[in-house]
């Protein structure tokens, strides 16, 4: 089961039973409850007086009574600990069937949360607000690829933060998340279906029941124990709670793990400069070795296999490069020891392009599994196991290639300064090895690698009045970082 602390969607914080608890304590109410205390600890340890003063998420001055809502409290989550994997077999025509591949299918996570407020006023509020921060309603929202969803595996306690170049262990990210169906007032007795079952049923000790709203809202009494999603009075005036019930849906089924920064941040103008690098004359090299060294099995003298077998050509894509250019490389070490061993990963690519755009840049990755260093033993260009290359990076820009969600972007600095908190973002294409269709990467298992990182020395920032590019350097601060991320199907 997922700890049920914790829960920030689209960037809100929605449930976060440190807040609450200390909001409770300061209303007098008693939450007869032992919290994670390692999860005020992971969040940076704020120190919670009021909604007001705090400016909690749900807090807006033009509505007095959402200074009176205490927060939320994690009843049951349901679906994040199911792996999504189907496989559709196909009977051949004799017997058995062709299995086909597995692929991994959407997940449906259900939300079960207890809101608790001072008053009746201030506990509607609190359902509105939930159901407007569910629906992903933001200046930057995309209803159709979704936000993200993050909580984490369990209470962290000892998240203390030794694995290198990670932020948590223990926190997890759902990407492409939308809300699919509520959030609907459910009574405050019983958790869902298929659930965690008791322990994670939001009670109150001697309450009453039919406060302006049948069994739905409960007016809470003293008394209560166990862990945090019970609650009893101890002092002042009371509260009321109500429950909340809804279903989200990730399109992209994987938990991910926070990211591993295996390449810190370092200026391309770092690498040593290539004359006339050439990837295509690389590929030919490599296919002519193929040929020629490459294991190959006797034909058949009698039969031969015909020679002139005609080949499909592969389409290429307009802005792959056709022509060598002079370009900065440098090839970077990822010890196998920091990597994770039992889950497979994807690659999260950050640029800054400082003044000038970038041209020409690729990414490449090698397996290592000896961790051996790549710039003494330098990998072999025909052993790539993955490839990102990368025509055309707009300037003044932080650049994100996030496998993870499957998308890259380009968020564009104005540089008016009396513009400079305006930013602008556009997409970024990708193509593939050789000029080809792109496919994200994925690392079935974690291993070393060595890193190969190019981009053009020289790039186009305009045309002169005879219509000739206009060529300058790249801006020496123009520099990248890379995170490889651990997924898991499961929580």
């Amino acid at each position: 089961m997922a700890f049920l602390g914790f829960l920030e969607y689209g960037g809100v914080e929605i449930l976060n039973e440190a807040r609450t608890a200390a909001y409770s304590a300061r209303a007098g109410l008693g939450l007869a409850c032992t919290p994670c205390d390692g999860l005020n600890i992971a969040l940076g340890s704020p120190d919670y007086t009021t909604p007001k003063a705090d400016r909690a998420p749900w807090y807006d001055p033009h509505y007095p009574e959402s200074g009176r809502v205490l927060g939320m409290l994690g009843m049951d989550i349901v679906g994040t600990n199911d792996a999504t994997g189907t496989r559709s077999p196909t009977e051949s025509v004799g017997d058995g069937s062709v299995i086909g591949p597995l692929r991994m299918a959407h997940r449906e996570i259900q939300v079960s949360l207890g809101v608790l407020a001072l008053d009746e006023c201030a506990l509607v509020y609190a359902m509105g607000w939930l159901a407007h921060v569910l629906k992903g309603v933001s200046c930057t929202r995309d209803e159709c690829s979704g936000l993200t969803l993050c909580m984490y595996a369990c209470c962290p306690g000892d998240d203390d933060g030794d694995v290198p170049g990670q932020d948590s262990k223990y926190l997890r990210h759902f990407m492409a998340v939308g809300l699919m169906d509520g959030p609907q007032q459910i009574s405050l007795t019983g958790g869902l279906a298929g659930g965690s079952g008791g322990a994670s049923t939001l009670t109150s000790g001697g309450s009453r029941q039919g406060v302006s709203g049948g069994s739905l809202i409960t007016a809470v009494g003293a008394g209560g124990a166990g862990d945090c999603t019970e609650f009893g009075r101890s002092s002042g005036t009371g509260a009321v709670a109500t429950g909340a019930e809804f279903t989200l849906v990730a399109g992209k089924p994987w938990a991910y793990a926070s990211g591993i920064e295996v390449v810190e941040w370092v200026k391309l103008v770092k690498g040593g400069k290539v004359a006339g690098f050439d990837p295509d004359k690389q590929r030919e090299a490599c296919a002519e070795k193929q040929r020629e060294e490459g294991p190959r099995c006797d034909a058949n003298p009698h039969c031969p296999f015909p020679s002139n077998i005609p080949t499909v050509p592969m389409p290429v894509d307009k802005c792959y490069p056709t022509k060598p250019y002079d370009a900065w490389r440098m090839v970077k070490t990822v010890s196998p020891l920091r990597m994770p061993r039992q889950a497979e990963g994807v690659p999260w690519i950050r640029f800054d392009t400082g003044t000038k755009p970038l041209e020409n840049t690729m990414v490449r990755f090698y397996q290592n599994l000896q961790g051996r260093d790549c710039a003494k033993y330098p990998p072999d260009d025909c052993n790539a196991c993955a490839e990102v290359f990368i025509p055309w990076l707009p300037a003044n820009a932080n650049v994100n290639i996030d496998g993870r969600s499957g998308k890259a972007w380009a968020t564009c600095r104005q540089t008016d300064p009396e513009k400079r908190f305006i930013t602008t973002n556009r997409r970024v294409d990708l193509v593939g090895a050789a000029g080809g269709a792109f496919v994200w990467p994925v690392f079935p298992c974690g291993t070393g690698f060595c890193v190969e990182i190019v981009t053009s020395q020289y790039v186009t920032v305009g045309r002169d009045k005879n219509g000739r590019d206009i060529r300058q350097a790249i801006d020496p601060q123009a520099e990248i970082a890379i995170w490889y991320v651990p997924r898991f199907d499961m929580i």
